[in-house]
């Protein structure tokens, strides 16, 4: 089990030592907590002199104190067999700008070696795959010495031009980008089609949907190039969104739910896009069943003005029974009660089913278990339709999993010129070797290195601290793991009381 921790130019590594419940002994299992971040590695004095970083931050050991062990690598060897007559010469035939140097560097034949039609049509195989040619024959020849060996490629045509017809309300350079395809680049017919894919998928983006797209040239072998024809048709906007059998939220709420709807004056987005607004049909469904509406129908109408660029959208909702939780039941738990979990929940018996209300709690669940050492527990939501209509029973399946210790942090720092020292990081940590996990305690720790403006946080780019969870790679022991916890170290609760912190 190891704990990682990831910093934008930080790295910090701690053991997890595993707890064993109902036992008077510790029995302790090792990971390590990385902190991700930088180049340059600091690490803590607990760490062993010969310690690696392991999973992702180099090579060897990942918890150190032996040997990489790993396998050499050996390149292939061909094996030349005495009974196969010898390859005299291999000639190639056929290539135009595909170099004869660049098709002998990928085929295994050889002069000098054995015959084996095994190895040749390995050979056709692999130049098949190659994306060069359209067919390759192999021709074999009795020669004094032995065989000659001849293989006749036949090259695909190269994409000499790239053209479009009829496009006018889009440049030939902006389809050109979005088509991907290059001049002198072999024609492939599947990749043509795929141009024509994307091509129809940006005018429909655009708001052309009535746009058609043909390939007039490029699909057959005796193309040259590549042409499309266009047709581009009306660009089409949204003039207004309706809905109608919405009596749970109002049509101004339902609207946030969607993308298909007027631009801003009309004329800035709100183009018409069909995929979206089946797209949108699917985000209606869903906001409806997050509050029990399980049974509710949508669908869509689409009305277009008499000059064909205005559409008006409605939306015909059926919402169907709200449903109600019947029950709310634990089940899997065995280190703490059902009533000290229950008393976590907000979302009880007799109330309407939320789906956010439930996330909320299944949440709830996972911090109580995180606050005491099982930060693996498995929390999951069952809700269970019953006979009745509009009445469902709320199940939350338990697998507590173990508990866990913390063991030794270690701390990398990473930069261009890095001069943190780890105390700074370890100052900032509530949680110390020894000491129970806590999954609050870690999501603390992970905020106040963030906030400590020592380090690189920004979360438009993604770069924040982090702390993960892993499990050893390597099942390795330490002096310490036969030690006792520290006497002062928190002692896991058997039955949590209050509400665990929301985070």
């Amino acid at each position: 089990m190891s704990l990682h921790l990831n910093v934008s130019n930080l790295i910090v590594l701690a053991d997890v030592i595993q707890l064993m419940n109902r036992s008077n002994m510790d029995v302790r299992r090792h990971g390590q907590v990385f902190v991700t971040g930088i180049i340059l590695t600091l690490l803590g004095a607990t760490l062993p002199a010969n310690a690696q970083l392991g999973s992702g931050m180099g090579g060897g050991n990942p918890l150190g104190g032996g040997k990489d062990e790993r396998p050499k690598y050996r390149p292939p060897v061909i094996e030349r067999r005495d009974d196969l007559e010898p390859v005299v010469s291999v000639d190639i035939v056929g290539n135009r700008t595909v170099t004869r140097d660049k098709i002998l560097a990928t085929i295994a034949t050889r002069p000098g070696r054995g015959f084996d039609p095994e190895i040749v049509q390995a050979d056709v195989r692999k130049l098949s795959t190659t994306g060069w040619f359209q067919n390759v024959r192999t021709y074999r020849k009795p020669v004094p010495g032995g065989v000659a060996v001849t293989f006749e490629v036949f090259e695909l045509p190269r994409i000499q031009y790239i053209k479009f017809v009829g496009n006018k309300k889009e440049s030939d350079r902006k389809l050109l980008k979005k088509c991907e395809l290059k001049e002198d680049e072999p024609l492939h017919r599947y990749r043509v089609e795929e141009a024509k894919r994307r091509l129809e998928e940006y005018y429909t983006q655009r708001g052309y949907g009535d746009a058609e797209i043909e390939i007039e040239e490029g699909i057959t072998p005796e193309s040259n190039g590549v042409v499309f024809a266009i047709y581009e048709g009306q660009m089409q906007r949204v003039w207004k969104t309706n809905f109608v059998g919405n009596t749970f939220v109002s049509a101004a709420r339902l609207k946030t739910q969607i993308e298909s709807k007027p631009g801003i004056l009309y004329f800035y987005k709100g183009k018409v896009d069909k995929e979206q607004i089946d797209e949108d049909v699917n985000r209606l469904y869903a906001y409806y069943r997050s509050f029990g509406y399980f049974k509710a129908r949508i669908s869509r109408t689409l009305e277009f003005g008499d000059s064909g660029k205005w559409l008006s959208i409605t939306f015909v909702i059926d919402e169907g029974p709200r449903y109600q939780i019947r029950n709310v039941s634990i089940v899997g738990n065995q280190n703490f009660t059902t009533e000290s979990l229950a008393a976590q929940l907000e979302l009880r018996s007799g109330e309407m089913f939320d789906a956010q209300r439930m996330n909320m709690d299944l949440n709830a669940l996972r911090d109580a278990y995180g606050s005491q050492g099982y930060i693996h527990a498995d929390v999951q939501a069952d809700p269970r339709f019953l006979e009745e209509p509009g009445q469902l029973d709320l199940v939350y399946n338990i697998n507590e999993g173990e508990a866990f210790r913390a063991g030794r942090i270690i701390v990398n720092i990473e930069g261009e010129n890095p001069h943190t020292r780890s105390s700074v990081v370890l100052n900032r940590m509530s949680i110390k070797t020894g000491d129970i996990l806590d999954i609050r305690e870690i999501r603390a720790s992970e905020r106040r290195i963030g906030s400590s403006q020592i380090f690189m946080a920004n979360p438009a780019m993604g770069v924040m601290p982090s702390i993960e969870i892993r499990a050893p790679e390597v099942d390795e022991s330490y002096e310490y793991a036969n030690q006792p916890a520290s006497p002062n170290a928190p002692r896991m609760s058997q039955n949590p009381q209050g509400r665990a912190p929301r985070y």
